[in-house]
């Protein structure tokens, strides 16, 4: 049947006899499993209830048909993470259905076939849902790599878990009530005008419109109005590898286990913090994700009744944030596999206010030249003094990505940046005192140990005292005056053991530790563990343990400006 230009229609009104096409421009599957769940609850109480459910709105552009088939044919506008979950439960409960005959002419009316789909996402989402719903069980989960393909995944396993108890009769009450009592307030829009104008003002049930949707969104809107749709197609590919880059971080992210709270905002703000040069009238280092939303929206209206030079701003921007967030995505990627990368990115763990100079020094293959001073700044001012200085670093960030700075130049600018954080005599005063919690123990203990420790190991050791933070013994015996809980937390006093030994050494005397030691993965440890087991280990050994650890730091993260 057709869809008329705005009504109110029954799921089942909308899939039969039309499909479905998602744009590789729109954004991903990104439902989770709260998304997910809720659609089954609200659907499971409307039941309970005998009432329709009201699912939210769809918009739609008639496209032509090619060749033969009688379905119209529909380009997804909004709504594709509603309707896409909706036709993977359906399918579920279809094929719960045990008379061959009546599931096949269900899935036939319904889903289509796996050459037909009746809901067909573009690229390899398209690829990967005809496989969720007519090859499930050949897929090996762990090879998939796009986060959209995983949820999907997640879906179709999540609704069959739910569906499996149901017995026939109940599984056809749910596919009766998704035909004729879901219900959607659909949109068939006539242009690509009017789609985008109507995607920018929609809020509805589903997931709220984020920072990346918006952005495109509006730039679209631009385009669309004031520009002719001239750069809708570049908008819409510029997204869709924006949206890829973002996606595969976040599967990266979680294998690797670094980059903390990722998320849209952050890949959003890290690109303008080292973008002034797009935002020369509104740009601050410390405007959030929606200010600088506002700042694009307002460059945009500043020319609009200047064609060609609102065409120059989005398509430098929309150009520049896309090879930014590529780039981001393949640096993420190749952390895992170049060994120079592995140990500032995995073990130390750059600061997120690192990763705008990060990236762009990545985009112009300077990244390794300058990886050891970034390192030690990293050490020295983010981890040790335990500071977050921005602005030097984001304005720093903008000139590297507007000037042809050289590499020498940029090694300049760091280094004043540490003598201004972190110079020489305080690295050395801020490693001489209590340091037991600091974030760059770990990393340093590491180091200085000079062994070649894989990730699992390293994240498997923790911070012992050789002289116990509550001794069961008398510490003055050792050499320790009554500053003993100051001198128990330097960097002496300190080395790296397995949670598991740690556990059970207790608050015993160095002396008594040593069968613990002897048994570490850490050679430092059990080097130690030799040591103390020859006798006479006391303060006095401890005071030259730091002052190497020290003089080591200030040789390792140094600031040689050769």
């Amino acid at each position: 049947m057709s869809i008329t230009k705005s009504q109110t229609e029954k799921i089942g009104s909308i899939f039969n006899g039309n499909r479905f096409v998602i744009p590789s421009y729109q954004r991903k599957y990104s439902w989770t499993e709260n998304e997910r769940k809720a659609l089954w609850q609200d659907i499971e109480e409307s039941l309970a209830d005998d009432m329709n459910h009201f699912v939210g709105t769809l918009s739609f552009k008639e496209n032509k048909v090619v060749g033969l088939s009688t379905d119209t044919l529909y380009e997804v506008i909004d709504g594709q993470q509603r309707i896409t979950t909706i036709f993977v439960l359906l399918s579920v409960l279809i094929d719960k259905i045990e008379d061959s005959t009546t599931q096949k002419s269900q899935k036939v009316a319904f889903i289509g076939t796996a050459d037909n789909l009746k809901l067909q996402p573009l690229g390899a989402d398209g690829d990967f849902l005809k496989q969720v719903l007519f090859g499930f069980d050949d897929i090996n989960i762990s090879a998939v790599r796009k986060r959209s393909q995983r949820f999907m995944y997640a879906a179709k396993r999540e609704y069959r878990a739910f569906v499996h108890p149901l017995s026939q009769q109940q599984v056809a009450e749910r596919i009766i009530f998704i035909r004729e009592r879901l219900e959607v307030l659909v949109f068939n829009v006539a242009s690509q005008a009017q789609a985008v104008k109507m995607f920018s003002i929609i809020n509805d049930r589903g997931l709220p419109l984020r920072i990346l949707d918006k952005t495109k969104s509006i730039l679209m809107l631009y385009s669309t109005l004031h520009l002719d749709d001239g750069l809708n197609d570049s908008i819409n590919n510029s997204f869709e590898h924006i949206f890829d880059a973002y996606d595969d971080l976040l599967v990266t992210r979680d294998e690797l286990g670094i980059l903390g709270r990722l998320e849209e905002n952050t890949i959003f703000t890290q690109h303008y913090f080292s973008a002034r040069q797009h935002f020369l009238e509104t740009w601050n280092n410390r405007n959030s994700a929606e200010t600088i939303f506002d700042n694009l929206k307002y460059s945009c209206e500043q020319l609009r009744d200047k064609p060609e030079e609102l065409r120059q701003f989005i398509s430098d921007y929309i150009s520049d944030f896309e090879s930014f967030a590529v780039s981001y995505s393949s640096l993420i990627k190749e952390v895992e596999t170049n060994t120079i990368l592995q140990k500032p990115f995995r073990f130390l763990e750059f600061s997120a206010t690192l990763y705008p100079l990060i990236v762009r020094l990545y985009m112009q293959n300077k990244l390794n030249d300058l990886l050891s001073i970034l390192e030690a700044i990293e050490v020295r001012v983010y981890k040790l003094r335990g500071t977050n200085p921005i602005a030097d670093i984001y304005w720093l960030s903008s000139d590297v990505a507007e000037y042809e700075l050289s590499i020498e130049d940029i090694r300049d600018r760091l280094i004043n940046f540490n003598e201004k954080f972190m110079n020489e005599y305080n690295f050395r005063n801020y490693l001489a005192a209590d340091i037991y919690r600091n974030g760059s123990v770990k990393y340093i203990l590491s180091e200085y140990c000079d062994q070649c420790i894989d990730i699992d190991s390293y994240k498997s050791y923790q911070v012992e005292h050789l002289f116990s933070q509550e001794p069961n013994f008398e510490p003055s015996s050792y050499g320790f005056a009554e500053d003993y809980d100051y001198e128990k937390n330097r960097i002496g006093n300190l080395t790296l053991i397995e949670s598991g030994l740690n556990d059970g050494l207790g608050n015993q005397a160095p002396i008594n530790k040593v069968s613990g030691y002897m048994k570490s993965g850490f050679e430092e440890t059990r080097n130690l563990g030799g040591v103390i087991q020859q006798g006479g280990y006391g303060k006095e050994q401890v005071d030259k343990r730091r002052d190497e650890i020290i003089e080591f730091c200030v040789d390792r993260f140094g600031m040689n400006r050769e």
